[in-house]
């Protein structure tokens, strides 16, 4: 009685490991979704500035862009306005930090990205010099470099306008090219 018993149990305890196995082999597995969409602010926000910063003047002014098409033209939480600044902030050099405390940098992009959207502004293009166009000067003794850009803009009325923008880029003692300063400009030729 007690061989017939374990036969069973045996039988069974096969029966079940076969029964998982079909299971496990047969079943629908679902497949990772692959379609995982990475917007442009996430690859602001996420991009890890400490392990791969922009290695040219030029580099730097193209990520800076992005930052500012994503603070002007997308929607964003307070947690995300918080990193697309600490971003942007990354790119700046000590003196222009100095001169931009972060509240006080906070309140200021806060108001210009106000009254940009008041006026229903949106910009469709960004646009940096090419590389052979970036003008390299030594000024104090320090690496300094010019990179122009130019903003193209749609105005709430249908009306497009274009913007330009000098950048004057500072490399500090890590061998990182910094933004110091910028400024408006009238036309593309401005010179340095």
């Amino acid at each position: 009685m007690k061989y017939t018993k374990g036969i069973v149990i045996g039988i069974l305890m096969i029966a079940l490991i076969g029964g998982y196995y079909y299971y496990l082999s047969h079943r629908d597995a679902k497949p990772a979704d692959d379609n995982v969409e990475i917007t442009r602010l996430d690859e602001v926000v996420l991009k890890q500035l400490d392990q791969a910063y922009p290695p040219t003047p030029r580099e730097v002014i193209k990520f800076y862009n992005q930052f500012i098409e994503c603070v002007y033209s997308d929607e964003y939480s307070d947690t995300q306005f918080n990193q697309l600044v600490d971003q942007a902030r990354q790119l700046m050099d000590q003196e222009l930090l100095e001169a931009n405390p972060l509240e006080d940098y906070k309140t200021k992009l806060k108001a210009e990205i106000a009254a940009y959207k008041d006026k229903k502004q949106k910009i469709i293009q960004t646009g940096v010099c090419a590389s052979d166009e970036v003008i390299y000067r030594e000024i104090e003794k320090k690496k300094c470099a010019y990179v122009q850009t130019t903003y193209f803009i749609k105005e709430g009325n249908g009306d497009f306008f274009r913007t330009y923008q000098r950048y004057l880029l500072r490399m500090d003692q890590n061998d990182k090219w910094k933004i110091l300063s910028f400024y408006l400009m009238d036309g593309p030729e401005d010179e340095a």
